[in-house]
């Protein structure tokens, strides 16, 4: 076990490494701007509060996203800064304990875990491009998967040696996986649903399971709606919730023009809203998408066939059901929602498992998913390669070399956000936050590509008023930074 946990640490620090040189070859992009706004000005101003957000039902924009993350992201950046390799740091550390919770998932389940079956797992949890990229990308989702692992583990500890502890485990862990993130808790609900089909001599246990795991969300989702609730944003919460939702959006959409009607409100608004975000797209579209899972497609024939073919009479363990829900999880999430790239570590964790299960059975197999794991590896190490077309050094340069002051309001994209935060305390990424909202402006950075900054732009030079002066400009990234002045 010291000499397989030693292997599990020395290859992660090798990924690590590589990571941290090559974390400013990744563009900050929406998403990552989104959620890591709030956590910078909670860190550096002492504000819960956002100018890269986009307004929900008519009110000023607001973080919507369970806070937890971004709680931890504002610890995280009081302690360590600001800049992009230290925020994104984070998520190679979740990455790390993550590996550790999904191998001690595996041993608690008896599994003999070998030296190869531990590289092979920590290779593909490192190397392999989607997953480098859920964990590059700066979103919540590695913490989302790592509370899920311990929401597991306690769940298994619950049913195998139960005791006045363990149910309490269930309900906080299952309570944090809520408030990292409400896609988390309903993938936690399909294992539940799962387990309770697939395990028919145990469905009484699964029931009294059902206790501490539902009141575990339940307590999460009132905590995360409190938080809400107390910044006068409880119903944007809940608006967003559907939103996000194909299922509820299309549910909503049914039930709009009734409860518009009954509560005499206009429902139309709301209507057009969820059909422009795609409520209404058919299950085949929105399952489309997985067929660019090239590793998890690969990696998941290649297991169905060693238990076709070696494996017939272990068709019940563990490692097969992990390959069933596996293979299931994207169809479940589809039908409750959504299943976009950046939720893709709820079926490639449990393949890992079920790899390493087939892995430490059969040595042949071993080394078929060993050769795997080093050329997907090899592909996932050259996806952290630069962009010709992106540079972080020159985008650093372009910023670095403008005389900005402190007390300026610039308008931003969100390629030069963790340098531009750094610089200036009001920055509108116009990107996604709405331009009504936008005060008064000393500068605007436009890139070549975001259409939002250029309509701005349009909007400022529209205003007999304003007058606008090209300062500086970048190539590749595409920036010019303008000076405003008004009349």
């Amino acid at each position: 076990m010291r000499k397989t946990f030693l292997l599990y640490v020395l290859l992660s620090a090798a990924f690590i490494a590589v990571n941290v040189a090559t974390l400013g070859n990744l563009e900050p992009w929406i998403d990552e701007v989104m959620l890591l706004d709030t956590a910078y000005n909670a860190a550096v101003h002492g504000s819960w509060s956002t100018t890269a957000w986009y307004r929900v039902v008519g009110e000023y924009p607001f973080s919507t996203y369970p806070p937890l993350y971004q709680m931890l992201a504002a610890a995280w950046i009081w302690l360590f800064g600001g800049s992009m390799v230290a925020v994104r740091s984070l998520n190679l550390l979740i990455v790390f304990m993550l590996g550790l919770g999904c191998l001690r998932l595996m041993r608690r389940h008896a599994l003999p875990l070998t030296p190869g079956a531990v590289t092979m797992f920590t290779v593909l949890l490192w190397g392999t491009g989607e997953m480098a990229w859920m964990y590059r990308c700066g979103r919540p989702d590695m913490l989302c998967a790592l509370l899920t692992v311990g929401a597991v583990l306690a769940i298994d500890r619950h049913l195998t040696a139960r005791s006045w502890l363990t149910p309490w485990a269930v309900m906080v862990m299952s309570a944090l996986v809520v408030c990292s993130g409400v896609q988390a808790a309903v993938c936690l609900c399909v294992l539940w649903l799962f387990l309770f089909v697939v395990m028919k001599g145990r469905r009484r246990e699964m029931l009294r399971l059902l206790v501490p795991l539902a009141g575990g969300l339940a307590a999460g989702l009132l905590l995360t709606m409190l938080f809400m609730l107390a910044h006068g944003r409880l119903i944007a919460f809940v608006s967003s919730l559907v939103q996000y939702s194909a299922t509820l959006s299309a549910i909503a959409i049914a039930l709009l023009p009734w409860a518009g009607e009954a509560f005499c409100f206009e429902a139309t608004p709301y209507l057009q809203k969820l059909q422009e975000l795609g409520a209404t797209s058919g299950l085949g579209d929105r399952l489309a998408p997985i067929v660019t899972f090239r590793s998890f497609i690969i990696l998941a024939a290649v297991a169905l066939i060693a238990y076709v073919v070696s494996l017939r009479k272990a068709l019940g363990d563990s490692g097969f059901l992990a390959l069933l829900f596996a293979v299931g999880v994207p169809f479940a999430m589809t039908l409750a929602g959504r299943f976009p790239d950046y939720y893709r570590w709820m079926a490639f964790l449990p393949l890992l498992m079920a790899l390493t299960s087939i892995a430490v059975h059969r040595r042949w197999w071993a080394a078929v998913f060993g050769v795997l794991a080093t050329v997907l590896a090899m592909q996932g190490i050259r996806s952290m390669q630069p962009d010709p077309q992106w540079s972080y050094a020159r985008m650093r340069s372009f910023v670095g070399r403008q005389h900005f002051a402190e007390t300026d309001a610039v308008v931003c994209p969100f390629s030069v956000f963790y340098e531009m935060k750094a610089l200036c305390d009001t920055c509108y990424f116009v990107g996604i936050f709405p331009p009504e909202f936008v005060g008064h402006v000393d500068y605007v950075i436009q890139p070549g590509d975001d259409q939002r900054i250029s309509d701005y732009v349009r909007q400022l030079r529209a205003d007999s008023t304003v007058v606008l002066t090209a300062v500086d400009r970048c190539e590749h990234p595409s920036l010019t930074l303008y000076a405003v002045h008004y009349d």
